[in-house]
């Protein structure tokens, strides 16, 4: 990672955000981000709920007639293979489900470049458990990572732990033991 000389290692978003949701003076600075949060969780209400419907609608699927690169551009069923899949398992650019594999995937378990769910494998990768380059969740596993547990090469995790081969909540690795 290049930096500039005199300028701290990590991605500077993750130190600040970290260093505010520590202080207790500047949470009302936070309300954005929790109207975010917020707002996220219900988008992925509503995901869900989609994805859950078709899956459990019994045996009906659909593919669209309309392809791009031989594949369908929407398909929803049990495995769902397409540019946008909904489904248990489904596979494709943008995909939704149980079992999500794609460019952007949400689901349960989501594997992609970027990614949302309860567990999530990804460059980017925002989850409960979020294993990634960039991750954010609950127990973060990266290489910056920024969760109530982080673990990585540059962790943050505000009120939390975080473990940091490097930076550990803003400080060097020198200072985190002893």
């Amino acid at each position: 990672m290049l930096t500039r000389p005199g300028s701290k290692p990590g991605p500077a978003w993750m130190r600040d955000f970290s260093e505010h949701s520590a202080d207790t003076r500047e949470q009302r600075r936070m309300i954005p981000f929790w109207l975010f949060f917020v707002l996220y969780m219900a988008a992925i209400l509503v995901l869900t709920h989609l994805a859950t419907a078709v899956v459990f609608s019994g045996e009906r699927s659909y593919s669209s007639p309309a392809q791009f690169a031989g594949l369908p551009l929407l398909s929803y069923g049990a495995t769902a293979k397409g540019i946008i899949a909904i489904g248990g398992k489904a596979t494709g650019v943008v995909a939704v489900g149980g079992l999500a594999i794609g460019a952007v995937a949400i689901g349960g378990l989501a594997l992609g470049g970027i990614s949302f769910g309860g567990a999530t494998l990804a460059l980017f990768s925002f989850g409960g458990l979020a294993i990634g380059w960039r991750a954010i969740g609950g127990l973060a596993v990266g290489e910056a990572a920024l969760g109530g547990l982080a673990i990585g090469k540059y962790a943050y995790a505000g009120k939390g732990v975080a473990y940091g081969s490097v930076e550990a909540s803003g400080r060097q690795k020198e200072h985190l033991f002893g």
